[in-house]
């Protein structure tokens, strides 16, 4: 028994994609992070996590998931990814981190000409509703920071389409992020318009479920590492924003 047992070790040991082969990767949409076609997933994050397996000699697949269900999964599920989330004090314990993969400045957005006056976040607290995406990083740091006019709902679509409708005041959004997501709920960016409120500074990450080995995320992150040095990356972000 006890040579079964040293054998499967020297394997692992050996082998480190053994472990990693068997996680189930989820990716939520986000563009352009990552946009789905024909239930496959493109965009930035795809194509870095896809340079990661291609350094570590992985194969496994990204499976495009909603986000409660992927957020969920990852927390109660072994051998679980969440690519990419924004990784705030809330989230730490949750998850084992590799990144940051991508980083931005998120203001507070109105509808275009509503006239409204939002410069600090007090101003922000005194609007009547601000929209979230139920349990995405919005809705879990504007908590956090106190406030108490959030107005959730399942998706960053409907808080952009309740913010046209004029049934909220303001939406939070990253500043590189709004167009192509506004964009993807078949909305123009026109109307909106970027307030002189900034709420914080974000960045996404990949997020592991803590049952993955730490060795494992060395490796993911080395990875991550090497294609920053060698200008992979940048290329990826290069071909992704165009705006």
């Amino acid at each position: 028994m006890r040579r079964v047992v040293f054998a499967f070790a020297l394997l692992l040991l050996i082998c480190p994609a053994v472990l990693a082969e068997g996680i189930t990767m989820h990716a939520v949409v986000y563009p352009p992070l990552v946009y789905e076609t024909n239930g496959v997933a493109h965009g930035m994050v795809p194509e870095v996590v896809r340079s990661i397996q291609k350094e570590l000699g992985e194969t496994n697949p990204l499976e495009i998931t909603p986000w409660l269900r992927a957020y969920k999964l990852a927390q109660n599920r072994p051998n679980q990814a969440l690519f990419a989330i924004v990784r705030i004090p809330e989230r730490e314990r949750l998850f084992k981190w590799v990144g940051p993969i991508f980083g931005e400045n998120d203001y507070f957005f109105q509808k275009r000409g509503a006239g409204l006056t939002v410069r600090t976040l007090d101003d922000a607290r005194k609007t009547v509703r601000i929209a979230v995406r139920r349990d995405g990083y919005t809705h879990q740091a504007l908590k956090a920071e106190g406030f108490d006019n959030l107005d959730p709902g399942p998706s960053y679509e409907t808080s952009y389409k309740k913010l046209l409708e004029g049934r909220v005041d303001l939406v939070l959004m990253g500043e590189r992020t709004y167009y192509y997501m506004v964009k993807k709920a078949g909305l123009d960016p026109d109307n909106f318009e970027r307030t002189d409120c900034k709420f914080a500074e974000s960045s996404a990450w990949l997020a592991f479920s803590r049952d993955i080995p730490d060795g494992t995320i060395a490796r993911w992150q080395a990875a991550l590492d090497k294609l920053k040095a060698d200008g992979t990356y940048d290329a990826i972000m290069k071909r992704n924003f165009r705006h």
